[in-house]
């Protein structure tokens, strides 16, 4: 599988969670709000959640083990691709090599995304 492939699909994926995100909100709401409302941002949440939540385990296993400096986003980053490949082979049925690399891209987004809010706010 082709590295293209592999983001052309990550962008399939956040492009169908935003549609499903945007019928149940047509389905919930009236059709006004529906139509305002634009649900961009719930594929990539959807995307990013499993990263986010390794991560954060991650940092609770690396404070757990005493560690300290740079252990923390090495921790995180290893939780973070370890539980984004087993949602990925577990729950998405995508082979394992396809799904480490499609992680090690997500991951990639996810640092990037948050490299950019960062400095945003300074």
């Amino acid at each position: 599988m082709k590295i293209s492939e592999i983001l052309r699909d990550i962008f399939t994926d956040v492009d169908i969670a935003n549609q499903k995100y945007k019928k149940d909100l047509a389905d919930i709401y009236p059709s006004s709000y529906g139509t305002r409302h634009s649900g961009s941002s719930a594929g990539f949440f959807k995307l990013f959640l499993p990263q986010f939540i390794g991560f954060i385990i991650g940092l609770a296993f690396t404070k757990l083990i005493g560690a300290s400096g740079a252990a923390y986003i090495i921790f995180g980053s290893i939780f973070a691709l370890a539980i984004g490949v087993y949602k990925s082979v577990s729950f998405d049925k995508i082979a394992l090599i396809p799904a480490v690399i499609r992680n090690i891209i997500i991951m990639l987004l996810f640092c990037l995304l948050s490299g950019i809010a960062v400095l945003m706010m300074e």
